[in-house]
């Protein structure tokens, strides 16, 4: 259900519309099927904030030439437009064909800084969603979390259903695969798709374990069911040089904070910095070929 004709009378009552139009050079507006998994993509800040990100630009194409998948985008409205929606009962929605978020199956948010994690809630409030968890049934959206800060998820392990640790160019497909398999069974009960995640190596299923603290410090994290494993392994792709993404670059129609062409010469890095999160989580450094990074800034420029 696009929720366009109840939008587009409320931009001019905000700032920046540009926010919430789409239409942006490689945008993309797939097509849905009852048998597709469909995700949103959200980043948890505004567009200015969020469009430059490449860890969202690279699973919105990759997902989006799958055939059992479709991707689009969202990001937290400004509070102009908060209140807007709230006020005139429109959903959260996403900006490439403005579709309501209770249409897709998966609501899926990029965990850049924990500073974002108050916009994650509002988001999923604003997607019609119950905000916890354990509050969600068959019918409600997959809620799941990637970036960097998911190697902590438990201050925002009661909102989420699945956590992604490391890279998400391969585990998106697997996840895609095992909701389009729980979609075709009818969506039975949501605690047999969690448990099917569980077997997507980087997978973190919250509800599955439990949260052991002693005087307010985390101790442990045990399972609670039978069927998961004791410790979740982090995600790694071998080869930076087979995922040669982004491939079309978004190119935004008004003013962001990165308003520039990026190509990802390498992931992980070699000083192994204690204090430096990014260089010890993305371990271990992967190169992407030279002539690759030609071919892409070449590609990217045209």
């Amino acid at each position: 259900m696009t929720v366009w004709n109840q939008l587009e009378p409320l931009l001019a009552l905000v700032q920046k519309p540009a926010r919430y139009i789409g239409c942006e050079d490689g945008a993309q507006t797939p097509d849905h099927t009852p048998e597709a998994v469909a995700w949103l993509l959200g980043y948890p800040d505004t567009y200015e904030i969020g469009l430059p990100n490449q860890g969202l630009q690279i699973l919105y194409e990759i997902i989006n030439e799958r055939p059992d998948g479709v991707a689009e985008r969202t990001y937290a409205p400004w509070t102009d437009m908060e209140a807007q929606l709230r006020a005139h009962g429109v959903p959260l929605f996403s900006v490439d064909s403005h579709r309501a978020a209770s249409d897709f199956d998966i609501l899926a948010f990029n965990l850049s800084a924990e500073l974002t994690y108050t916009n994650v809630v509002n988001m999923i409030d604003l997607a019609g969603c119950p905000i916890r968890s354990a509050d969600r049934t068959a019918d409600d959206l997959l809620v799941g979390v990637g970036g960097h800060c998911t190697y902590n998820p438990e201050p925002i392990a009661g909102f989420v259903d699945f956590v992604v640790l490391g890279d998400g160019e391969e585990v998106v497909g697997e996840i895609t695969a095992v909701v389009a398999e729980w979609k075709a069974s009818g969506r039975a009960e949501r605690i047999d798709v969690l448990r099917a995640l569980t077997g997507v190596t980087g997978v973190y299923v919250p509800a599955l374990y439990d949260a052991v603290f002693n005087d307010g410090m985390l101790v442990e994290i045990v399972p609670n069911d039978p069927a998961v494993a004791a410790v979740v392994e982090k995600r790694t792709i071998a080869d930076l040089g087979a995922w040669p993404y982004p491939k079309n670059q978004l190119v935004p129609l008004t003013e962001v904070v990165h308003d520039r062409l990026n190509v990802e010469v390498f992931r992980g890095c070699t000083r192994g910095c204690r204090f430096c999160q990014a260089g010890m989580i993305t371990r271990p450094v992967r190169e992407r070929p030279a002539e690759q990074v030609r071919t892409m800034v070449s590609d990217g420029l045209r």
